[in-house]
């Protein structure tokens, strides 16, 4: 848009490895605003991102800085985007203060992707004006932003379509060569954090499925939880703990991806691993979690328990590959940009 030409995006994990949903939509956010928009990048430590510097001014809990003042001071935005690691809280509410002392004459946009609690703290502080715009990706948090009296718009969240994309069979079984699997078994994938919480045990009954392997890439932002690790490799799961510059490649060698979390604060509400799945044309077996049903509708087997899972998958791997269902999936998230979300930001925002 015409009135929005500097922006500034905010973010206290704008930093590597982006194998994290925050961590990723703050870095992809910043890379599509960039091609339209000059951008201030700011983060808990000094970094860069293609090139660009992001500035370690995150110092102080309530961004009582003054080199966050001064820089944006210097480069007086129309926008600010503050895309915080808790979400909507009482604190991230006070921050948004301080960036409007900051930056007097510019638009204060809050992303928040994952619900929190609404607690009577903010409330109370909601009396007091706080973001002009909060920005979700999801239902709940959007309707939390409502209870508190904020205006709130629905954001889209993205996948790169050039990097996940459908492998062909030739191309999937070379993958499997190289990550030891076998080629002639039905592949189950879940990408994220190895935590009891997030219901990744149920891989440990799937893998006992008959033709069924299983392949768990956990992220190493997270501590990983050794116990939990060696339990499922002992009952037949690949577990890796990857650096995730190439995840792609375990997507592309898998038939399904299973989402089994169903405790919101377990993820953020748009999973952005299910939708580069759905990219990568996988049949996909998911709870009805956050924004996804309102994304990929019919094109997903819903489940709802362990139980629901594993028997999920079991007619799947009888079915073998290909469901309509995954191109159905996919057709879903073809729209499904990064430049689109900018686009949506830069349309809130103003």
């Amino acid at each position: 848009g015409a009135r929005m030409k500097r922006i500034a995006v905010i973010c206290e994990v704008m930093h590597t490895p982006f194998d994290e949903g925050i961590r990723i939509f703050a870095a992809e956010l910043a890379r599509a605003l960039s091609r339209s928009h000059q951008l201030l990048l700011v983060s808990e430590k000094e970094g860069e991102l293609d090139g660009r510097t992001i500035h370690g001014a995150l110092t102080d809990r309530y961004f009582l800085s003054r080199s966050l003042a001064d820089l944006l001071h210097g480069f007086v935005p129309d926008g600010v985007v503050y895309i915080p690691w808790t979400s909507l809280t009482a604190r991230t509410i006070v921050r948004t203060w301080a960036l409007r002392r900051y930056a007097p004459g510019a638009r204060i946009g809050l992303v928040t992707l994952q619900p929190r609690p609404v607690d009577l703290l903010s409330r109370v502080l909601s009396m007091r004006k706080g973001p002009d715009i909060v920005m979700s990706t999801g239902p709940a948090a959007q309707e939390q932003a409502r209870r508190l009296g904020m205006p709130t718009a629905r954001i889209a969240t993205g996948v790169d379509l050039s990097r996940f994309r459908p492998a062909s069979p030739e191309q999937r079984a070379e993958l499997r060569r190289r990550a030891n699997i076998d080629p002639d078994r039905f592949v189950v994938l879940h990408v994220g954090h190895l935590k009891e919480s997030r219901n990744v045990g149920v891989l440990a009954r799937i893998a006992g499925l008959t033709g069924v392997s299983c392949l768990l890439v956990a992220s190493t932002s997270t501590v990983a939880r050794q116990e939990l690790a060696e339990r499922l490799r002992h009952s037949g799961v690949t577990v890796m703990t990857h650096h995730q510059d190439r995840i792609e490649f375990a997507y592309r060698l898998a038939d399904a991806y299973l989402f089994p979390v169903t405790s919101p604060l377990d993820a953020i509400e748009m999973p952005l691993s299910v939708l580069e799945a759905a990219a990568c044309g996988l049949s996909i077996v998911s709870t009805p979690f956050g924004g996804l049903p309102d994304l990929l509708g019919d094109g997903v087997r819903w489940v709802r328990t362990p139980d629901d899972m594993v028997a999920a998958v079991e007619c799947l791997a009888q079915e073998k590959r290909g469901s309509a269902a995954a191109a159905g999936a996919r057709s879903r998230v073809e729209g499904q940009t990064w430049e689109r979300v900018a686009a949506g930001v830069v349309a809130a925002l103003e």
